[in-house]
């Protein structure tokens, strides 16, 4: 599969391959992507579900829950939850 991580994770224009298996699932992902970039453990929590609330991953239009399954030519984004009024 493939992710893009937006500021602050990532330069937000890199596409970057990730090897796993197929219907991986979300803590598979994250556990991968923490040992790639161990800068995102402060924002891992006890929980997939807690730590979405940190940031959210994209793919294609559907904003990925804790229940979705990642499939090996799957392109995610993740970006920084916003908030306001």
């Amino acid at each position: 599969m493939w992710i893009r991580l937006l500021p602050p994770f990532g330069d937000g224009k890199t596409w970057q391959e990730i090897a796993l298996p197929p219907k991986a699932t979300i803590k598979e992902l994250m556990d991968r992507l923490v040992e790639i970039h161990p800068d995102l453990r402060p924002y891992l929590r006890a929980t997939v579900e807690e730590t979405f609330h940190q940031f959210i991953l994209l793919r294609d239009d559907h904003v990925l829950t804790a229940n979705d399954l990642i499939e090996p030519d799957d392109r995610i984004v993740m970006v920084m939850p916003l908030t306001g009024g």
